[in-house]
């Protein structure tokens, strides 16, 4: 039986290596930080690791967007999979406090370059009224990684170590990198690869200033609130006395209610708007991170889990959804660039902050701030946001 557009054209170039590197991706997101404790780290100096991870995705942003505009989708990806493959190799081979925040940030390089790519090559070949639905799907395959890589990994760790787990992880990022090269078509480069520029970057940012500044901020909250609950589940795991097997199974449940949302999400943001997901999944994840801190054992952390599975269920794709509405078709790469940028200072902002407030005050105290940032976000993207499905800005 044949798979219905657009999900025929992506499954071998997308869908499958996006699957591939998800078990790879969370099952490092989640062992990481609990391997910097294993190894004598504090919570603040595992939220510090994660936190460079996040700095290794902001830096590679716009160079990343412009990559794309010189040189197309597929050479994008395929350096982002090199990238994280070496990490991860690297995190089964070294044992350092300080080598572990290197090869993060390489990983972080790394997915900057996948995930822009993969974003670019959907824009490009599918048109805006299968994009949510393709984008969406994509997501969803990520969230399926998302519930198998925790548990998997966590089990992998504790009954052979980290050293193994990381190095699953890799074989699992070197099959994508194969499955990629021989299957995904590359897209034409932006005016053939002319007037890419950080002269033409700085021109969008002033263009779209308004854009980055709404948009953008409630994509940057969300983003923040994300990065925010995979730190803070595994660390509340272990404040709680539960091992990597423990946290890995709790946060393969809520993978587990996050990825079964995708389909209908995707057909809700094409049929109705982005709106009707992004700001109920915003005010449902400050909710959750709210509750995170009363967590008492596993069964009280497996709830709030839940609720935040749930929140970034309704989420599924929605930063990388309104980023591609909102691309200008002749600089669609140095936009979804910049666009990026913003939202992953969230991304890198939420093990950061996290590792400040762990250290003067609490998780808890993290929890909270991030609870409040994620409701002001919400409430950007209902009133300052115009709809992105029914509205477009106009190319420049």
């Amino acid at each position: 039986m044949s798979l219905k557009s657009p999900y025929d054209r992506l499954l071998a170039p997308i869908y499958v290596p996006s699957f591939l590197m998800a078990l790879s991706a969370q099952a490092m997101l989640i062992l990481l930080p609990l391997y910097v404790l294993e190894l004598g780290g504090t919570p603040a100096f595992a939220a510090l690791i994660m936190g460079l991870h996040g700095i290794g995705i902001l830096v590679f942003d716009v160079p990343a967007g412009m990559l794309a505009a010189r040189f197309g989708d597929k050479p994008l990806m395929l350096v982002g999979l090199v990238f994280i493959l070496a990490g991860t190799v690297a995190l089964s081979i070294v044992s350092g406090l300080w080598m572990l925040a290197v090869f993060a940030t390489l990983i972080g390089v790394g997915s900057t370059a996948w995930v822009l790519g993969r974003l670019s090559f959907i824009t490009d070949f599918c048109p805006p009224a299968e994009r949510g639905r393709a984008i969406a799907v994509m997501a969803g395959v990520n969230r399926m990684g998302g519930f198998i890589g925790p548990v998997a990994g966590g089990i992998v760790a504790e009954f052979f170590g980290y050293s193994a787990a990381f190095f699953i992880a890799a074989i699992s990022a070197a099959a994508a990198l194969i499955l990629v090269f021989f299957s995904a078509r590359n897209s034409a480069p932006s005016h053939g690869g002319h007037g890419v520029g950080l002269s033409t970057t700085g021109r969008i940012i002033r263009d779209y200033a308004g854009v980055f500044a709404t948009a953008g901020f409630s994509s940057l909250t969300l983003q923040l609130m994300r990065a925010t609950r995979n730190l803070l589940v595994p660390l509340f795991g272990v404040a709680v006395g539960l091992d990597a097997v423990a946290v890995g199974a709790i946060f393969s449940f809520g993978a587990a209610v996050d990825m079964s949302l995708f389909y209908p999400v995707g057909v809700v943001v094409d049929r109705w708007g982005r709106k009707w997901t992004g700001v109920p999944s915003m005010i449902l994840f400050a909710i959750g991170l709210s509750v995170l801190p009363l967590a008492q054992g596993f069964y009280s952390l497996l709830g709030a889990t839940l609720l935040l599975g749930f929140a970034n269920g309704v989420s599924t794709g929605i930063v990388m959804i309104i980023g591609s509405d909102l691309a200008p078709s002749d600089q669609r790469g140095q936009f979804l660039g910049v666009w990026r940028l913003v939202s992953d200072v969230g991304w890198a902002g939420g093990p950061l902050l996290a590792s400040v407030l762990a250290e003067i005050a609490s998780l808890a105290a993290v929890s909270f701030v991030v609870s409040v940032t994620g409701i002001v976000g919400a409430f950007v993207l209902l009133f300052l946001v115009p709809e992105t499905l029914r509205s477009s800005i106009p190319d420049e």
